[in-house]
C-alpha cells in the first residue's frame, strides 16, 4: 500500500510537470505569433524628431511656409520662415543640402 501511494503521488506530479511544460511552449508561441515578423537581417526603422527652426517667429503661421530641408547626411530639418522669403531660403541652402517638401 505505501509503494503503491508512492508511484500515484509520482505519477501525478510528473503528469502535472508535463502540462506546465506544455503549456509554456503553447504560451511562448502565441506571444511570438502576436508580434510583427521582421526578417533578421532588417533593422527597425524609428522615426526620428525633426528639429524645427522658426525663422520668423513674431509672424502668425498664416504668413508662414514650412520648408523640409535634408541635409548631407541624410538628416532631416523644418525651417520655417515668411511665406514671401521662401525662395531666399532656398537658394542659401548649403553645398548637399536640398528641399523634400514645401507647404505655403
Amino acid at each position: 500500500m505505501k509503494g503503491s501511494t508512492f508511484t500515484v503521488i509520482i505519477i501525478i506530479v510528473a503528469i502535472i510537470a508535463i502540462i506546465g511544460m506544455v503549456g509554456f511552449i503553447f504560451l511562448k508561441n502565441s506571444i511570438n505569433s502576436q508580434l510583427p515578423s521582421s526578417p533578421a537581417n532588417t533593422a527597425v526603422q524609428i522615426s526620428p524628431v525633426v528639429p524645427v527652426k522658426d525663422f520668423a517667429p513674431n509672424l502668425p503661421m498664416s504668413q508662414k511656409a514650412t520648408i523640409l530641408i535634408q541635409t548631407s547626411d541624410s538628416s532631416d530639418i523644418k525651417y520655417i520662415v515668411p511665406a514671401d522669403q521662401v525662395s531666399t531660403y532656398v537658394k542659401s541652402l548649403p553645398a548637399g543640402y536640398h528641399v523634400v517638401s514645401q507647404t505655403p
